[in-house]
């Protein structure tokens, strides 16, 4: 059992492969003429939003509402389970297993397991469950109906992603943190068990910087 907090796993990247919430407005919007040409006249505007913490729920709110603006709530969740159902199918392709096989092993071990991501909350949590993973808490982003569709309302990335832990009860020191990304940083530097899955090179040299090789790599 692991000792002093919970133990945080980020999502995508981490646990599943890819942008869970990024493929499914993709998706929407590739099937749409109208939809797919106003992101793609929109994207180099918006794109560089994704770069930083602080911008990048403006981009993510956009292509959000973008995604949904003019449908019916049948509709949307229609879209929604089709996108799971679709997902489902290619378990063993989007699933990150060591990553998965640990988090397994922190509940078997009696530890408090949470799933902490930019994803929309509720999306994350649902695509969990059609994966057949085990009931975990999710703390994620959150999403409100406004100009005929959906946008963001808290964008859980980077230092958002501990206020957010904070406003379940969860705070630091964290017994391991897990995650692709130097993204996560705050949440890297308050555990003493720091772990990057399966990292690609700029953010395992960032990682490296800050905490001069003490860390576990998992891949």
């Amino acid at each position: 059992m692991t000792t002093g907090g919970a133990v945080l796993f980020d999502f995508d990247g981490t646990l599943v492969r890819g942008d869970c919430a990024a493929a499914m407005l993709r998706g929407r919007l590739d099937s749409h003429p109208l939809r797919r040409l106003a992101a793609g006249l929109s994207f180099p505007f918006l794109a560089p939003g994704f770069a930083w913490w602080r911008s990048a729920w403006l981009p993510a709110s956009f292509y959000t509402w973008l995604a949904t603006v003019g449908s019916t709530q049948e509709a949307l969740a229609e879209w929604r389970e089709d996108f799971l159902r679709d997902c489902a199918t290619r378990r063993d392709e989007l699933l990150i297993v060591p990553a998965v096989r640990r988090l397994r092993a922190h509940l078997d071990a009696g530890d408090e397991v949470v799933i902490v991501t930019g994803a929309e909350q509720g999306l994350a949590r649902d695509l969990w469950r059609a994966l057949g993973q085990p009931d975990v808490p999710v703390v994620g982003s959150s999403v409100k109906p406004a100009f005929g569709g959906w946008i963001g309302v808290e964008h859980t990335v980077g230092p958002r992603k501990l206020a957010a832990l904070a406003r379940q009860g969860i705070h630091p020191p964290y017994a391991a943190v897990y995650s692709d990304s130097s993204r996560d940083l705050p949440l890297l530097c308050e555990t003493a068990r720091p772990v990057l899955v399966s990292p690609d090179p700029r953010s395992l040299a960032r990682v490296n910087r800050r905490l001069r090789g003490a860390f576990e790599v998992l891949a």
